[in-house]
């Protein structure tokens, strides 16, 4: 009788277990499909890159689309949490550069005030070039302007994130979220010149 039990017991586990475990699995299909951007047909590796049909919507490789539109993406495993970075620079955001360092853009995303502190927030991209070094710490600053061509403030920023356990420095081809900011308030300015301060 305790077999009995002990078997039934078993039995209802593995049930359970195979529903929760099926509860979880997804069925697709692989979905034959052509790109076209921007006019151009792009091919798409098979060997690398697929795209999948689950109920009735077509999934495609976000790296693949990301790069082609001229975003730089990233993968981290936290664990639990698996983190896509896709960083680009948005059609309305004027790219900024410094003109001794071809290579380096910036973009202003957005500006916010805290009490007596200006933050800012944008992108900094490293572009490929003949340097065989391919990570750099990058230093710049940002000067504002007011609309008669008065200097009415100058931020401070870093390649380097706020956080100590993300990555110090910026790749080649990578395009970052980076913040800057200082003591004042430069929300009215009416331009803004990048400059950069250290390229290690």
């Amino acid at each position: 009788m305790r077999k009995f039990i002990l078997g039934i017991v078993v039995g209802m586990f593995l049930s359970i277990s195979t529903a929760v475990f099926a509860s979880e699995s997804v069925q697709t299909y692989l979905f034959p499909a052509f790109f076209n951007i921007n006019g151009q047909n792009v091919p798409l590796d098979d060997k690398e890159y697929a795209v999948l049909n689950y109920q009735g919507h077509a999934y495609v490789p976000v790296r693949f689309i990301a790069e082609q539109l001229g975003a730089f993406v990233d993968y981290t495993d936290q664990g639990i949490y698996k983190d896509i970075i896709i960083n680009h620079f948005p059609s309305n955001v004027p790219i900024l550069k410094d003109d001794k360092y071809a290579n380096i853009h910036f973009g202003l995303l957005d500006l916010y005030l805290d009490g007596g502190y200006t933050g800012i927030r944008g992108l900094l991209a490293l572009d490929h070039d003949k340097d065989s070094i391919t990570e750099h710490d990058i230093e710049f600053k940002l000067h504002f302007y007011d609309a008669n061509d008065k200097l009415i403030g100058t931020a401070s920023g870093t390649s380097k994130p706020g956080s100590s356990d993300q990555k110090q420095t910026i790749s080649m081809g990578e395009i970052k979220c980076v913040s800057a900011g200082e003591v004042g308030d430069f929300s009215k300015y009416a331009k803004v010149d990048f400059e950069v301060t250290a390229y290690k």
